[in-house]
């Protein structure tokens, strides 16, 4: 133990302010400059006789709650995470550093003193008490200490390596509960620690799980996090008790705390909760209601509730103190107009209506007023949720029997249309999705087969939702409804009213910028139909693009994609008047990845749809609300109206079809003739192979054929001018000279017979190995006459 002179002897009252007290934390001095610090944390004592508060700088307010409530400020503790009462001490009280330890202060008239408790690795950030024993957790440890002997008892066996926790606590019946910032949960028995529960809170309907609470009595345990809905746990089970879903206008709770009652039984069936506009409310868990409540004017940080259930101290969000009585601050009348709806879990509902009510439920949680905010703040929506986030703000319907439809009328279709053959992928499986999409879409509007672009603009749009094309057709069908409009009324020339809109923005916004345009040769046709009929996709890189449709389909503003373009112009500036002096590199820069953010873009693209003036804004001449497709029945053809009405008449329709026909025809005929070409063409190649062969073994034969005999008369001439020398020279040696002779001519015949033999053996296996040559020729062309 060490001592400390922390006491300060005066005692001050708290400033009494409309039925409140009220307490803001003394001005810190330094060395050459003053000022005000807020209070972070604050904890009741169990016999609420006392209230603890810490300021940011760490200076410690005791409140006596005797009498008319006075305070006396301790001395500096250090920079604190966390402050609470000793349960088992009401004169010691632990505080919580961003060094790691924990300081147990004990405090008396005079003195204070103190020890620390070092285990912790990071800062603690909550703690609770069961019995004698206290659990604090950090980020990544959780941690039982023994407040008698102040020392550590236990350190649980958590798994973070790939997650945070959130929060850990006890329950007044010793059980131990770790949320993880995963959604998931981990509880133990105080008693029998070696046994853990796993708890997966998505299987409940909840997500980002923020905080959770058990009842006084231990009994119960309520989550609650980012979305506007309550989940209520027994804590014999872990079964789900009552699912409460929140009105509208609260979303996301930060903190909760009981408000006990004298006749609850523990219970605790008022629920005082801070929503994420730091706003405070008050529910009757039983009665499923909002308990009337006088707000608070300013926003608040944190609360805290005596045991008791008497006060309720906050901090306000700028940093001031206030202690009031509960019974000033609600009453327990309830809002009929504000009633909770309680939400069951299904027993035994049939799938499709379990469906249903999951998609009402996620209708309710992507709303727009939610998603702006979460793309504001982070700048993208996640990769997992975007085609869900897509389909839901455009109200894409799933419409399974239509689109089933359209794909059985498109695998009868024996071609591709000539866009595709421009337009190959590496990938078989993307190309085959890419066919069918298409296909089905020329099912729906006949003469989108006449758009040679449309495969660059499907195929984006198409790899975000690869794993569900019906959600992927109609993802681009809706695209093609509300953002390309007015494309098609100059087909099949490129939209010249669309680009003399964005020609006239260009004028409003940069005129310098399109004088170079026109100076250079370039036309919008050069500029800006490059980067529409490709969604932008060819001067974004992939993520880039993704954010860029997350704000244009977020803010649901089809004249914002032109905005897009001129912006990106804009952007590109000084790149084309230092770099691009010819329609070539125009046509190159327009077509290739740039390195311009889709932040850049998209900031600059609202600028511009907030100064255009209305008669150069494309809201003039493009409709605003977006059409969104029927649930039921097929798929309507609204891109027949968006064609020239020459093409869109019912003559002119099917002298289409006819074409069409035709074109088919002559596909096949085409092919046919090349099949026959192809097979006139091996069978001339294997003759002229089979003759080279024949040619090259009779060649091959009448050569050794010849080698043999010419060494056969030299060797026989030599023989002869032999003998005839012996005969005129050496008469008794002529008998040993002819019998040698004869003797080596026996011997040569034989060699030659051995040497003959081996050449004919040679022949027939090249004989052998050409008639096999010649059979498999054979064979291949007897397969290719039969396909």
């Amino acid at each position: 133990m060490q001592a400390n002179k922390m006491y300060k002897k005066n005692w001050k009252n708290l400033r009494e302010i409309d039925d409140a007290f009220e307490l803001e934390p003394e001005i810190v001095r330094r060395t050459q400059c003053s000022g005000r610090v807020n209070f972070l944390h604050l904890a009741f004592d169990c016999h609420v006789e006392y209230l603890i508060a810490i300021d940011a700088a760490g200076y410690l307010y005791h409140i006596d709650l005797n009498n008319t409530p006075s305070y006396q400020k301790l001395g500096n503790t250090g920079q604190a995470t966390l402050v609470a009462f000793n349960p088992v001490n009401k004169f010691e009280i632990l505080v919580g550093l961003i060094t790691a330890d924990i300081k147990i202060l004990r405090v008396n008239a005079n003195v204070a003193q103190f020890c620390l408790l070092i285990a912790h690795k990071l800062p603690p950030t909550h703690i609770s008490f069961f019995k004698q024993y206290c659990l604090t957790c950090s980020r990544k440890e959780v941690i039982i200490w023994c407040l008698r002997s102040c020392s550590k008892v236990q350190q649980l066996r958590v798994n973070t390596k790939n997650v945070i926790i959130r929060k850990a606590s006890f329950s007044s019946l010793g059980h131990i509960v770790v949320l993880y910032d995963n959604d998931t949960l981990q509880a133990w028995n105080f008693n029998e620690l070696e046994n853990d529960v796993k708890i997966d809170g998505k299987t409940f309907g909840i997500r980002n799980i923020k905080n959770f609470i058990f009842t006084q009595n231990g009994r119960a345990m309520i989550m609650a996090g980012a979305q506007n809905k309550m989940i209520i746990l027994s804590t014999g089970d872990w079964n789900l008790l009552k699912t409460l879903l929140l009105p509208d206008n609260i979303v996301g709770i930060k903190q909760m705390a009981f408000i006990p009652s004298p006749l609850d039984g523990g219970a605790n069936n008022v629920l005082a909760c801070i929503s994420s506009n730091c706003t405070l409310h008050f529910f009757d868990l039983t009665r499923s209601c909002i308990v009337h409540a006088l707000q608070s004017k300013k926003p608040i940080k944190k609360i805290a509730v005596s045991a008791d259930g008497r006060y309720i101290a906050i901090i306000e969000l700028e940093g001031h103190l206030k202690l009031t009585m509960t019974e000033k601050l609600y009453s327990e009348k309830c809002k009929p107009m504000k009633m909770l709806r309680e939400s069951c879990r299904p027993v035994a509902h049939n799938v499709p209506d379990h469906l249903q009510c999951i998609r009402q439920l996620m209708k309710q949680e992507l709303r727009l007023e939610r998603l702006i905010p979460i793309l504001k703040e982070f700048g993208e929506y996640p990769e997992k949720y975007r085609l869900l986030i897509w389909s839901t703000i455009l109200k894409l319907p799933g419409n399974r029997s239509a689109y089933c439809t359209l794909a059985n009328e498109a695998a009868n279709v024996h071609f591709s249309p000539e866009s595709l053959k421009s337009y190959s992928l590496a990938s078989r499986s993307k190309q085959i999705l890419l066919t069918t999409t298409m296909n089905c879409l020329m099912q729906w509007s006949t003469l989108l087969s006449q758009c040679s672009f449309l495969p660059k603009l499907v195929f984006p749009f198409l790899m975000v939702s690869q794993k569900d094309p019906l959600l992927g057709f109609e993802l681009i069908v809706s695209i093609l409804l509300n953002y390309c409009q007015k494309w098609f009324e100059y087909h099949p020339l490129p939209p010249l009213n669309v680009l003399g809109i964005i020609e006239n923005i260009l004028l409003q916004a940069d005129p310098a910028l399109l004088n170079i345009f026109c100076e250079r040769g370039v036309t919008s046709s050069e500029y800006a139909w490059p980067l529409l009929m490709t969604a932008m996709s060819e001067v974004l890189s992939g993520p880039e693009w993704l954010i860029l449709w997350d704000h244009l389909i977020s803010y649901k503003k089809p004249s914002l994609l032109l905005m897009s373009v001129v912006a990106y112009s804009i952007c590109s500036r000084d790149i084309i008047i230092s770099s691009l002096h010819t329609p070539e590199h125009f046509k190159r820069y327009y077509t290739s990845q740039g390195h311009i953010s889709a932040k850049e873009i998209i900031k600059l693209a609202q600028r511009l749809d907030k100064n255009i003036p209305l008669r150069a804004h494309p809201s003039r001449y493009l409709r605003n609300e977006l059409i969104t497709l029927f649930p039921n029945g097929p798929y309507l053809p609204f891109m027949l109206h968006e064609f020239p009405k020459f093409l869109t008449d019912e003559m002119s329709v099917l002298e289409l079809e006819k074409i069409k026909e035709k074109e088919r025809i002559a596909q096949e005929h085409n092919r046919k003739t090349a099949e026959i070409a192809e097979q006139k063409r091996l069978k001339q190649e294997t003759n002229a192979f089979m003759e080279q062969i024949n040619r090259a073994r009779l060649n091959e034969v009448e050569r050794c054929i010849k080698e043999q005999f010419s060494d056969e008369d030299w060797r026989f001439g030599n023989i002869a001018h032999v003998h005839k020398s012996e005969i005129q020279y050496n008469i008794p040696e002529l008998e040993i000279a002819a019998i040698s002779s004869d003797e080596d001519i026996l011997d040569s015949k034989s060699n030659k017979s051995k040497h003959y033999k081996r050449l004919q053996q040679d022949v027939d296996k090249l004989e052998y190995e050409v008639y096999s040559l010649l059979n498999s020729l054979r064979s291949q062309k007897s397969k290719l006459e039969d396909t």
